[in-house]
């Protein structure tokens, strides 16, 4: 392996300070992220200058890709690093191995410089392996963390939020915070395996991907199940511990009771039923809005579409998502906890805009057996932040921030008891 790095990393050798914005490294490097896991080579080549594309043909774009493949598998994620003389670093980690990344943009945003360099930080005692469970519109995949140890250690499953949230807790709709890496990250430290996954429709499980018309949350449900029962069949794992982001509390209280399941957390999880909740969401931007969803939502929880839609309202209840929303209505988080009769860890930050202390009350009042944490600072992504919405929003798009403190000491002490 260090022989390749030592050919194949030293590709592009110009470093030229042009000025581009972060955003534009960040929205590159994504592109290149897709292009490189789903092996299109020559789409990578599009994205080089033409500098770049007199030094590396075609072919040999194709050939060194097709090695670093090979060797180091798929991309992960991007950690940027530093900045200085016109260039990023970035920690990218790859599922075998974890190099630093050295880019430059031009002003037209092609790469002038692409270069991977051994990472002296990296970790070699960790294994991150591809994971697959085959459901019946196709592969829902992921990475298993898992610490080199001969003995059975616990595995948690981490179920993301709402949106086209992928298994690092980013999304192309402008949230870069890479939680559910720094989780992973987290309980490897602490000798625990960690599964997290892109959902259905996005990243590397976008062609299990339904007709949108056609999704159902119960099709969530059920790749969550698969996913446990794939865990609870691999004998290097003590026991499977289910953790729920957001709208993943939801999907994982009703997946804990269709797999065996040894505990469960929801964290940032919804106490109200996704009607309430939305409801209340429109209400704080407008109170009119509010008003005009609910005959909406009466009309979903009947089972009927709606075809005349406010134009305030379409991105919230354009035709294509109604199915979903209609198999969403029929779960209410209260009743769905309560039927859980395993270990239960709610964990809510006070900081939190998206969900409140109290929806986590309400959670834990539904199943008075569970144990609830509020963790003071803590935002809906879970970082520390202050309660001031556009302070907060900030966060949103700084992967580098750390979780809130407290937060991997009460998820440990809870799987580890």
């Amino acid at each position: 392996m260090k022989k390749l790095v030592g050919v194949f990393i030293v590709i592009f050798i110009y470093m030229l300070s042009f000025g581009q914005e972060k955003a534009d490294y960040d929205d590159a490097l994504d592109k290149f992220r897709v292009f490189y896991n789903q092996s299109q080579p020559d789409s990578i080549f599009s994205m080089f200058s033409d500098r770049i594309k007199d030094i590396m043909t075609l072919n040999k774009t194709i050939q060194s890709f097709n090695q670093l493949h090979i060797f180091y598998g798929d991309v992960l994620s991007f950690e940027p690093q530093d900045t200085s003389k016109g260039f990023y670093m970035y920690k990218t980690e790859f599922t075998k191995a974890t190099l630093t990344l050295i880019v430059s943009l031009n002003k037209e945003l092609k790469f002038e410089a692409l270069r991977f360099v051994p990472d002296k930080d990296a970790k070699s005692d960790t294994i991150k392996t591809n994971f697959e469970y085959e459901s019946q519109t196709g592969k829902i995949k992921g990475i298993l963390t898992m610490p080199q140890t001969d003995k059975k250690i616990p595995v948690v499953l981490i179920i993301a939020g709402s949106g086209p949230t992928d298994k690092n807790g980013n999304s192309h709709l402008g949230v870069k915070a890479n939680e559910y890496k720094l989780i992973a990250d987290s309980l490897y430290n602490a000798g625990i395996a960690c599964l997290r996954y892109d959902k259905r429709g996005v990243g590397e499980s976008s062609a299990a991907m339904k007709d949108q018309e056609n999704l159902s949350f119960d099709d969530y449900v059920s790749d969550a199940v698969g996913l446990i029962k794939k865990l609870n069949e691999d004998n290097r794992f003590s026991k499977v511990i289910v953790l729920g982001h957001s709208e993943g509390s939801l999907i994982g209280m009703i997946a804990a009771q269709k797999a065996k399941t040894d505990k469960f957390i929801s964290l940032a999880g919804a106490g109200d039923r996704v009607d309430v909740i939305i409801t209340k969401q429109l209400s704080v931007s407008a109170k009119e809005l509010g008003t005009k969803a609910k005959p909406i939502f009466d009309s979903l929880l009947n089972g009927y579409k709606v075809k005349k839609i406010d134009s305030e309202l379409i991105t919230v209840f354009q035709p294509a998502i109604q199915n979903y929303l209609i198999s969403w209505l029929h779960y209410n988080p209260q009743t769905e906890i309560k039927k859980l009769k395993i270990p239960i860890l709610i964990l809510q930050g006070s900081t939190d805009i998206q969900v409140s202390v109290d929806d986590a009350e309400k959670l834990h009042v539904a199943n008075g057996k569970s144990t609830l944490k509020i963790i003071t600072g803590m935002n809906h992504i879970l970082k520390k932040a202050p309660q001031n919405r556009i302070e907060n929003l900030a966060t949103y798009s700084k992967p580098t921030l750390p979780l809130a403190t407290i937060l991997m000491t009460e998820i440990i002490k809870f799987i580890e008891q």
